[in-house]
């Protein structure tokens, strides 16, 4: 008589606990530096919005040859700029504004070097003033964005 030939195929249940209980340690050990990872993310992230936010109020004054108001907010941790036509300071309901752009959870604009949170580009690309905007996330880390007065030039430390 032929015997049928048993074709056991697949794993036992103590085999896969082993392996989800591996795979489990794996993930306590990981998680303390992968939200270290995520934190330095997003610090990089919106350093560079933050930049590139400055380049694009320079580049509208520049190109409309108005004064356009870059403002940021250390206590909503939020910036956005306006154009300023009539180069009064103050944004009239004509003027368009931008979004506010909101800083992500866990970073937060820890300082800046300027006489207040309001930032004027000329219509030749200059800022009134320089200084710079520092970012830090939770793990203190910083990153900067430096406004150069005369020339207008924006760079990330």
């Amino acid at each position: 008589m032929m015997r049928k030939k048993e074709n056991n195929r697949g794993f036992t249940l103590t085999e896969l606990m082993i392996v989800i209980s591996i795979m489990g340690m794996l993930a306590i050990l990981i998680m303390p530096g992968y939200n270290k990872f995520m934190a330095n993310w997003r610090l990089n992230g919106d350093t560079q919005e933050l930049a590139t936010a400055l380049r694009t109020a320079r580049s509208t004054a520049v190109m409309k040859n108005i004064d356009v108001v870059f403002e940021f907010d250390t206590d909503s941790q939020t910036y956005s700029y306006f154009e300023d036509k009539d180069r009064n300071g103050n944004r009239g309901t004509d003027e368009y504004m931008s979004a506010t752009h909101e800083m992500s959870p866990g970073v937060k604009i820890a300082g800046h070097t300027f006489s207040g949170t309001i930032l004027t580009f000329g219509s030749k690309g200059n800022a009134r003033e320089s200084g710079s905007i520092t970012l830090r996330n939770v793990y203190y880390k910083i990153r900067g964005v430096e406004v150069f007065g005369g020339t207008g030039n924006i760079t990330v430390d």
